[in-house]
């Protein structure tokens, strides 16, 4: 009788069984690839579209309220309390002429060139991304501030519904009748061609607002999403006074302007981080400006929406 024999694997059998183990390692690999640069791309175009969406909305409604004076409808006579001072080192104009006092509800320069920033609002940073458009929008907040709440270093507008008047500070002139306040609140909208450090090569959207520094009120920048490498705004003008536009321009005549009923509003977004293995060679419409591919690996999204222009008579004179 043979005792039995423990046999082991030949080679051929090993060489199998190790093929076999790396092509599903190498499967299983593809896969966590595959799912990763998925991630990755869901977590880009979600980022993007949140961007997108929040600076659509924001802008919509400060465009919507530009030239809302409170209870007060003739800005024209709107005075101005010697306690309303904004120092020209603190205001936002050429430099020599004031600007945030200014009650012009919108201006706006179309296409940016640096210079052309430069000249009209002295305290945007010299990073302006060449031809996106710079919108200045000046209002009073949409709601009532008491007196128990004013602050020192704050603009408000004053008004009983028979005059107003600009003022600063926790001391609101005597006008008579019911009197209300309602903080002023001007706001520039522009796009920077970068984030955090000069050069680093990620654009943002950004806004300066009039802020209270060292109990002074100032004009003061900060960026509010990265990622955002145009803004357009088109004005619909309306030809033949039935309120409705008949036509959109991007640099609106003066006299047009009196005619503007609503505004087409463009924001070219794009993803934080490039996309491995994505290449961007699609061309993007912002109304009558055209952007062409970039051939790079961000992914990107025309954001448009229609607003309403609540306050057209306050808008006259403000135009090209």
């Amino acid at each position: 009788m043979k005792s039995s024999q423990q046999q082991g694997f030949t080679i051929v059998e090993l060489l199998v069984a190790m093929g076999l183990g790396l092509t599903l390692i190498a499967g299983a690999v593809n896969v966590f690839i595959s799912n990763n640069r998925s991630a990755m791309q869901d977590e880009q175009v979600s980022i993007m579209m949140d961007n997108g969406r929040f600076l659509s909305r924001l802008i919509s409604r400060e465009l919507a309220m530009a030239g809302f004076w409170g209870k007060y409808l003739d800005v024209a006579t709107i005075a101005q309390d010697a306690s309303a001072v904004v120092s020209l080192g603190n205001d936002c104009g050429d430099g020599v002429n004031p600007w945030a006092l200014d009650l012009q509800a919108l201006q706006l320069v179309n296409n940016a060139t640096q210079a052309a920033v430069n000249a009209n609002f002295d305290c945007l940073p010299d990073e302006i991304q060449a031809g996106t458009d710079v919108i200045a929008i000046k209002r009073v907040a949409d709601r009532e501030t008491p007196d128990a709440a004013l602050q020192a270093g704050t603009i408000y507008m004053r008004t009983n519904g028979a005059g107003a008047t600009m003022f600063g500070g926790t001391v609101p002139p005597v006008l008579g009748g019911t009197e209300v306040n309602w903080t002023y609140v001007p706001t520039i909208f522009y796009v920077r061609n970068y984030s955090i450090t000069v050069g680093d090569g990620l654009p943002a959207l950004c806004m300066a607002t009039l802020r209270t520094v060292a109990a002074a009120p100032t004009m003061r920048n900060g960026c509010l999403v990265d990622g955002v490498e145009d803004l357009q705004i088109e004005f619909g003008i309306d030809d033949d006074r039935d309120f409705v536009a008949d036509h959109y321009d991007a640099a609106p005549t003066v006299a047009e302007m009196r005619n503007a009923v609503s505004a087409r509003i463009f924001v070219l977004a794009r993803s934080i981080a490039p996309v491995p293995n994505y290449v961007n060679d699609k061309t993007y419409n912002l109304g009558a400006k055209v952007v062409a591919p970039a051939n790079d690996g961000f992914y990107r999204r025309v954001f448009t929406t229609t607003v309403v222009l609540r306050n057209p008579t306050n808008l006259a004179g403000v135009g090209a």
